[in-house]
């Protein structure tokens, strides 16, 4: 396999515990969820089963129902993904719950946002296949013809309804989550093809002076 390979799947990875530490921290500040762990702590009033447990299996569902309908955006990056983003959540819970700034606090939910929507840019990156939500999303979008941001919205307005009727909260950060994560995704999508451009113009331009 080539360099750029291994290069690719350092970047699902990083990305991926990141985005689990971020969803890890906006469950302890307490002050609204991003869509699917406000349906997973509503499923959790129902069953013994843990966050980061319920998180790989509702991703595994979501990546089930986007292999058949639109298998092509998959990769080994969705299975990565799939599975280590619950398996953060499990492994990184007691540090982050033991920290009192993680706890029924609005600036560690805003800072949980922005780490999980920096990871989730950095795993895109990679270029190794959708994760599960975003895979959900493309399929939203086909089905019904419909702009990626709309779809977006709609597919978490969903699942938030899912989670509330569950017997989950909901608060400031929910409605974050719904309208503003995307942007905050496509900005740090955008900042890191930047960065990617600079460092390959810097490098070609040693190159010819070599």
């Amino acid at each position: 396999m080539s360099k750029n390979f291994f290069l690719r799947i350092s970047w699902v990875i990083v990305g991926t515990i990141l985005m689990g530490i971020g969803i890890e921290i906006i469950v302890s500040a307490n002050r609204g969820f991003d869509s699917v762990s406000t349906l997973i702590l509503g499923l959790m009033n129902y069953s013994t089963i843990s966050f980061g447990r319920w998180s790989q299996l509702l991703s595994l569902l979501f990546l089930l129902l986007t292999f058949l309908y639109k298998r092509r955006m998959l990769g080994i990056g969705s299975i990565i993904n799939t599975l280590l983003v619950g398996e953060t959540i499990n492994q990184t819970a007691s540090v982050i719950q033991s920290i009192a700034f993680f706890q029924n606090n609005s600036y560690a939910s805003f800072s949980g946002f922005c780490i999980m929507a920096l990871g989730t840019a950095i795993y895109l990156s990679g270029g190794l296949g959708s994760g599960p939500l975003e895979g959900m999303m493309f399929c939203i979008c086909e089905l019904f013809k419909i702009s990626l941001q709309k779809g977006r919205v709609l597919l978490d307005l969903v699942i938030v309804a899912f989670g509330i009727l569950l017997g989950s909260t909901f608060g400031v950060g929910t409605l974050f989550a719904i309208f503003l994560l995307g942007p905050m995704i496509q900005g740090c999508l955008s900042f890191i093809k930047f960065l990617k451009a600079t460092t390959c113009f810097r490098e070609k331009k040693k190159q010819l002076s070599e």
